[in-house]
This record gives structure tokens, C-alpha cells and sequence, in this order.
């Protein structure tokens, strides 16, 4: 797995899929998906250190997908919140990781 370029990726998806929710439209079912099969991948290399916090995102992003496809644009923000909440949490906690 090129690391770097995995997560280069999904912060690419992530800041497409958070513009349209703060323009209060619905993310882009391609780009969740797409953000989805990138966050597998990480859980699947997630080193023993992260891989609870990365199993906890893939979670929080299994769930965004699902809403998205229901088209609930409030269930979407409020993940979106708690995937940027995550997200900041792990890379504060194991920034010498990435």
C-alpha cells in the first residue's frame, strides 16, 4: 500500500464531499463511495497502534454512505462532523505513524 498517496487521496474526497455539505447540498454518491473503498484500504493496513481508531472511521463512513444514498442531507453534516472529529483525533494522536 503507497500510504501517502492512499491518504493524499482521502483527504482529496473528503474536502470535495465536506464543500458540499457546507454549501448544504448533498455529497456526491461517487465521491462517498470512492472516500469508502479508500478508508477500507486504510483499515485493512492500519498498523496495530491506529487500527481501532481506523475501524471506528470506517464505521462513521459506512454510515455516511448510507445516508447519502437515502439522500438525508442533515444525517450526512452531522457525520461528516463526527468523521472530522475522528479524523483530527487519530492524526494528533499518531502523527509520528504517517
Amino acid at each position: 500500500m503507497n500510504f501517502p498517496a492512499l491518504k493524499n487521496q482521502m483527504q482529496e474526497l473528503f474536502l470535495a464531499i465536506q464543500q458540499a455539505a457546507d454549501s448544504g447540498e448533498l455529497p456526491a454518491l461517487n465521491e462517498v463511495a470512492s472516500f469508502l473503498q479508500a478508508t477500507e484500504k486504510m483499515t485493512i493496513n492500519a498498523q496495530e497502534a491506529w487500527h481501532s481508531e481506523a475501524e471506528d472511521f470506517l464505521h462513521l463512513t459506512r454510515q455516511l454512505h448510507m445516508v447519502v444514498k437515502k439522500r438525508n442531507v442533515q444525517e450526512a453534516v452531522l457525520l461528516l462532523d463526527a468523521l472530522r472529529d475522528a479524523q483530527e483525533f487519530c492524526h494528533r494522536s499518531f502523527k509520528s505513524e504517517s
